[in-house]
């Protein structure tokens, strides 16, 4: 199982000298198992995502927030005719997410359809996805805590778990859930936008904080969290101090990463 993090930026993409370390691209996350390649959410990173000519691909998204949905229509390899691909979520059924995926990507909004125009894009139910996997790839999935709400993602493969929390904002309530869907993980993707002091004036934004990670790590058994999703106006200085206190198996994502599970 190989992962790469082509984008790591929460709300906005940024870009400037300040912002070169950890990188300015929005969600978007890459899983290689077996034959398949999974995309989780599609912000601007996507446009770095390199499809495979013979895998089966598949885009996963956890919802559809601007920041998750906005680099859609920015990766040359969706415009291939041969480059079939299948578009789900847990949050909805293929119909609506196709709806939704139309209106933001035509019209007033985008200057082409993509979901007509492009017949190469198949939306596809996640739990017929799920039954229909035929690379021993066990995809489960969780509802997080986020307005308008949003689903987290397990995957595992060859007893190897990769755990995706998408925009969460954690309490104590989740936690037996939590610690559940995580149990034996390789890897944790950590929503950790805030800092705990900042949790109390963002109280209903939906994400956690980087200290709760902390603390959830100790919680559950899993090998290594990173923390992701990070706050738009948080430089490479300020997240290169927070990578310095963190402690042992906890680590900042940054665009560009990649990680082997072997």
């Amino acid at each position: 199982m190989k992962i790469t993090l082509h984008g790591c930026r929460g709300s906005i993409a940024v870009s400037s000298k300040e912002f070169i370390k950890y990188g300015g691209y929005t969600s978007c996350y890459e899983l290689r198992a077996g034959n398949t390649q999974i995309i989780l959410d599609t912000g601007t990173g996507f446009q770095n995502v390199n499809f495979q000519k013979d895998s089966k691909k598949v885009i996963l998204f956890s919802h559809l927030h601007h920041d998750h949905i906005q680099g859609l229509g920015f990766n040359n390899d969706i415009f291939n005719p041969s480059c079939n691909i299948e578009l789900s979520s847990a949050l909805y059924e293929s119909t609506e997410l196709r709806s939704k995926i139309q209106t933001f990507f035509s019209g007033s909004y985008f200057p082409l359809n993509l979901t007509d125009k492009l017949k190469n894009l198949k939306f596809q139910n996640f739990f017929e996805l799920v039954q229909s996997n035929k690379d021993d790839i066990l995809i489960e999935s969780l509802e997080m805590n986020h307005p308008g709400r949003s689903f987290g993602y397990s995957i595992t493969h060859e007893n190897r778990k990769f755990v995706y929390l998408s925009d969460n904002e954690f309490e104590h309530w989740q936690l037996t859930k939590l610690c559940d869907f995580c149990e034996n993980s390789d890897i944790i993707l950590w929503d950790g936008m805030f800092r705990d002091k900042d949790l109390i004036d963002k109280k209903g934004w939906g994400h956690s904080s980087i200290e709760q990670g902390a603390e959830f790590f100790n919680k559950v058994n899993c090998k290594k969290m990173l923390i992701t999703h990070h706050a738009p106006g948080r430089t490479d200085s300020e997240l290169d101090k927070i990578n310095s206190e963190l402690p042992d198996g906890i680590e900042l994502a940054f665009d560009g990463m990649t990680i082997e599970i072997n």
